[in-house]
């Protein structure tokens, strides 16, 4: 839902790969290796994958390595060679994405005018926010800086109305911090405090890079923090962030120009280019009321040395070196122990893959795609789409209105998979030689008319229209269009191979398509109906019957210790464990169902699916990064995905005899939760 910039010398792959070499295939996804010396009832995650683990350390230039980064790199390579084919594409007759796509590596890849430039790219911006001299110059600063792609305040993109799901309207997303989120400003424990003081460093160190003496340069990166400090203050909670009865609230123009001016509401509404706007979701009003209040009243200079910070901080990574090593050095390094930088050419691709996303998207499907993975999948999304119908119907603990309306909802629910049947028109877009002028350019340029693009307000929901790339190795459910998106790219080795065995392809893309169908029914997608409007369609009797069995998942999460003293949120993290619970039971049944019998015993390949199941969830992974995401994300570590839903299932006991009472992670019937 939310979003994301002349060469010197000609570097050819060769001398690319003398810096790193780009995997170029993961492979099929092997059998694991068990370490016999681990229980499965004690650990069956490291049961699995401790043989792995053992022998592929992190490289240096990752915070973590695992089946997902694997083929990520893989994705990085066939990129890397789209942008070096486009690089001297030029012409009239030349495919224009092509030259768009070669045009905008050029830029990337050319450190050496990169450094030259300097700070230059943001002279015109930096100028208008020293120009401010007034509350209205404040606010024109803030608007203008969004239309131009860089909001540093707040996300402002095009979505679909929750109360009316058929029109898109513009959402309003809190933003304007520099730590991962508000608990790093307002909590002062052991796992945060340290961050604080090298959060002020890191901002002093970006005064300091624009010309400040470093004791004025300290006292400036004292005021920035003060002001974040305040805008956390009024930021939702990452659980507040996850409940769609706080975050939606449908406000008009009108009101919101009354009741919190500061911001500009008339000015983002008159963003050239945009659909006309009458009402906005506001996600977070806490913190529209908190940014209103600092936009009145915080002193102008303080304001002009926030957003001269924050300019210059996002745009880091695409100006030159002294900026960009400081960007990594926090960053990376700071936040999630990562110790190197990756090669250029792969952060080059990365954002270019970012900001021109189905312009380089459909390079890469007309490049890369295997012609049958398409229909393949499809049949298994629509086994699992009938075992999750007959589970449904089954169900001992729904009442038969909520039943009904549950199989209205899942033979509704949409799925997109691959790429898209139309791509973004990039006609209008004009990029130059400068790296972080294209970025600025591509972003501009996304910003009206990207998938969520605001020249869509007003008009009705496309569903042809895909909000990400098919080069992502991802895949999510969005309840607004009930609907599952799976790029082509994470339909590969070692997620989903058509050459491989069902019992692989169930274990792991199964998984993951159960896992997002799963989301239409979790804590908050079973609170947006069939047509994705937020809307209370279960009896009280059954609702609360749902809320009592999801609180036994909440308890379990909660007793995770990720690192000594660190647990899990079980709260934060209850949409994706329910997801993986109710995933990977569904991507079992559906095997057992529909797949051709194995050529091997039904015990030995009921134990294969766990296996193979488990080990793609196989990750080396930095403290740092452990513990930043536990602190943050609501996903659970890969190792409680596994362990965390294994021990849940019936059926996993019945294929691993040899687990009992006794073992670590043994549970007892009564502690598991049954929901689907």
């Amino acid at each position: 839902m939310k979003r994301a910039a002349a060469t010197l010398i000609l570097i050819t792959c060769i001398l690319l790969a003398a810096c790193t070499t780009p995997q170029t295939d993961p492979g099929p996804t092997p059998v694991s290796v068990v370490n016999e010396s681990i229980l499965p009832g004690d650990d069956f995650y490291l049961y699995v994958n401790d043989a792995w683990m053992r022998s592929h350390p992190i490289p240096a230039e990752k915070n973590h390595y695992g089946s997902f980064t694997q083929l990520e790199d893989k994705v990085d390579a066939d990129l890397l060679a789209l942008s070096l084919k486009a690089e001297n594409v030029s012409g009239r007759e030349a495919d224009r994405n092509r030259i768009l796509i070669g045009q905008f590596y050029r830029s990337g890849m050319d450190q050496a005018g990169i450094d030259a430039a300097g700070i230059a790219p943001l002279k015109d911006d930096l100028a208008m926010i020293d120009a401010i001299r007034s509350r209205k110059d404040l606010t024109n600063a803030t608007v203008t800086l969004t239309a131009e792609g860089s909001g540093l305040l707040y996300e402002y993109f095009a979505e679909a109305n929750p109360r009316n799901s058929t029109v898109l309207i513009p959402w309003f997303y809190q933003a304007g911090l520099g730590m991962p989120d508000r608990s790093y400003y307002v909590h002062n424990d052991t796992e945060r405090r340290p961050l604080q003081e090298k959060y002020r460093a890191h901002v002093a160190k970006i005064f300091s890079l624009l010309g400040e003496p470093d004791q004025q340069a300290s006292a400036d990166a004292t005021i920035v923090y003060a002001m974040e400090e305040k805008l956390a203050q009024s930021h939702f909670t990452s659980v507040e962030n996850r409940d769609p009865q706080m975050t939606t609230n449908i406000i008009s123009l009108t009101d919101l120009e009354q009741k919190h001016p500061a911001i500009g509401w008339d000015l983002l509404a008159a963003i050239r280019g945009s659909g006309p706007v009458t009402v906005v979701n506001v996600y977070q009003p806490r913190y529209v009321e908190g940014l209103n209040t600092l936009l009145a009243t915080a002193p102008l200079e303080d304001w002009k040395l926030y957003l001269r910070y924050h300019l210059v901080d996002s745009a880091s990574p695409y100006l030159s070196e002294p900026f960009e090593n400081e960007h990594f050095a926090f960053y990376e390094k700071i936040l999630y122990g990562t110790d190197a930088m990756k090669p250029r050419w792969k952060r080059v691709v990365r954002t270019e893959s970012g900001v021109l996303g189905d312009l380089v998207g459909r390079e890469y499907v007309r490049e890369y795609i295997d012609p049958r993975t398409k229909g393949m999948v499809r049949g298994i999304f629509a086994s699992i789409r009938r075992t999750f119908d007959n589970r449904i119907a089954q169900l001992s603990w729904m009442g038969e209105a909520t039943k009904a309306k549950a199989r209205e909802k899942l033979a509704a629910m949409g799925e997109k998979i691959g790429y898209p049947g139309r791509w973004t028109d990039y006609s209008g877009l004009e990029l130059s030689g400068s790296y972080a002028g294209n970025l600025r350019a591509a972003s501009a340029f996304t910003l009206i008319h990207g998938a969520q693009g605001l020249d869509k307000i007003g008009g009705p929901v496309n569903p042809e229209v895909w909000t990400i790339p098919p080069q992502l190795v991802k895949a999510f459910y969005d309840p607004t269009k009930n609907e599952m998106v799976f790029p082509v790219a994470i339909l590969q080795p070692p997620f989903f191979d058509p050459n491989a065995d069902a019992v692989q392809n169930y274990g792991c893309i199964g998984w993951i398509i159960g896992h997002e169908m799963t989301h239409g029914f979790d804590d908050q997608g079973r609170q947006y109906d069939r047509n994705g409007n937020l809307n209370d369609w279960w009896t009280a009797e059954d609702a609360a019957d749902f809320t009592n069995r999801t609180a036994m998942v909440v308890t379990e999460y909660n007793h995770f210790e990720v690192l000594p003293g660190l647990y899990l949120n079980g709260n934060l993290t209850l949409g994706e464990n329910l997801a993986d619970f109710g995933g990977l039971t569904l991507a079992y049944h559906a095997w057992k169902e529909t797949a051709d019998p194995p050529d091997i015993p039904a015990d030995a390949a009921d134990r294969q699916f766990f296996i193979s199941a488990a080990s793609m969830w196989r990750v080396n992974e930095r403290e740092d990064a452990t513990r930043l995401l536990a602190l943050t994300d609501p996903h659970s570590p890969p190792n409680y995905r596994v362990d965390g839903v294994l021990y849940n299932i019936p059926e996993f006991y019945q294929a691993f005899l040899e687990v009992r009472p006794g073992d670590a992670l043994y549970r007892n019937v009564t502690d598991r939760p049954v929901i689907w």
